[in-house]
Order: structure tokens, then C-alpha cells, then sequence
């Protein structure tokens, strides 16, 4: 069973490479800066891939992203995969999505888990070049090397608002939830509050 659902994740994986190019067809070489920032949270990602020629907000291509946690006990989560993001419409009604895919690892205290995450999120239209978003993080330990009995899956989730200070130049703030779903459906808490951070395609 562990064998057939890894299958299933991995092809889901090479889908959301695929995905992750087609969504900014129009390729040019980029570089993805992003860094944020909160109260016993700090998160940084690179990402090297292409972004539309057309100069609207987008990339695809490969992602690594490490957040740490602070909460009580530290946790460590360190990411790689293929992320793509456009954001499409006029700057008066911008709207668009945000998909990454790969390998995660979750370190907090003797737990461990090693396997594959998913996140999505969606922007829609506040005002000019303003967005607010919402999102979510699975990370399933039935599609993890180091499978948990006891666990169901980790999720984070966030709601926030995004300000493109230029096409590929934004700045944002989010309220995150970050928790461990038992099999039981209890959940441990990793960490939540308040986030600012910034965003760059170079």
C-alpha cells in the first residue's frame, strides 16, 4: 500500500513539474528571492526557473524554502520541489494562483517526517496591485519514508494580503497556522501569528 501511494504521489509530482513550466509559457531565465519574518518565525526561499516575457508577476521552475519555528519546542521544515505562480489580469483586477510541489522534511524535537507536501493558494482582487490570499499546506505521512502511525498528516494554513510594489517586486503580510493532525483528528500546534515578508523574480 505504501509502495502504490508513493507511485501515485511521485506522478503527481512530475504533473506539478510540468505544471509549474506551462503556467509562464513565455520563458526568460529568473531568479525567486523570498524572505519573511515574524514573532518565533523566519522563513527564506530561492528558486531558479523562467518567468513570462511579458513582464507580468510569474515564475516556475525548481523551489527550495526552510522555515523555523519557535513555538515551545523548535521545528525545522525544509522543502524542495517545483513551484508556479502567475498572476494574470490588469494591475486595476489582478487574480492568480500559486502551486508547489516536492520533497519535505519536518524536524521538531525526536519527531521526523521525510516525504512529499503539496501547497496551494489563491489571490484574488482587493484594489490596484493588491491581492489578498488564502492557502494551505499538506504534508501526509502516508506519502513519507519515515511513516507515523500516530499521524495523520501536517497542515499549514495562511490568509493574507499582497502588494506588487512593481510587476515582479511585492511585499506581503499573512496570519499562518502551522499544526500536526493525529489520527484522531487531535491536533499539536507547531506555531501560528503574525507575518511579514517580501517577494522578488529577478
Amino acid at each position: 500500500m505504501k509502495r502504490i501511494l508513493g507511485m501515485l504521489g511521485l506522478t503527481l509530482c512530475a504533473s506539478m513539474a510540468s505544471a509549474a513550466t506551462n503556467t509562464v509559457e513565455n520563458e526568460v531565465g529568473t531568479l525567486l528571492l523570498e524572505a519573511s519574518a515574524g514573532a518565533d518565525y523566519t522563513q527564506f526561499g530561492v528558486g531558479i526557473g523562467i518567468k513570462p516575457e511579458n513582464n507580468r508577476p510569474g515564475f516556475g521552475g525548481l523551489y527550495y524554502e526552510q522555515v523555523e519555528l519557535d513555538h515551545g519546542l523548535e521545528t525545522d521544515i525544509k522543502m524542495i520541489g517545483f513551484r508556479g505562480f502567475s498572476v494574470e489580469g490588469s494591475s486595476e483586477d489582478p487574480r492568480g494562483a500559486d502551486i508547489t510541489m516536492g520533497l519535505s522534511q519536518t524536524e521538531r524535537g525526536a519527531y521526523k517526517r521525510t516525504g512529499l507536501s503539496a501547497k496551494a493558494t489563491l489571490f484574488m482582487p482587493i484594489m490596484s496591485d493588491v491581492t489578498w490570499f488564502i492557502g494551505g499546506d499538506v504534508r501526509p505521512t502516508f506519502l513519507s519514508v519515515d511513516w507515523d502511525n500516530d499521524v495523520f498528516t501536517e497542515l499549514g494554513l495562511k490568509v493574507g494580503v499582497d502588494w506588487r510594489l512593481i510587476r515582479n517586486l511585492g511585499v506581503y503580510g499573512h496570519y499562518y497556522h502551522e499544526s500536526i493532525i493525529s489520527d484522531d483528528f487531535e491536533e499539536e500546534r507547531l506555531g501560528s501569528g503574525f507575518v511579514a515578508g517580501v517577494n522578488l523574480v529577478w
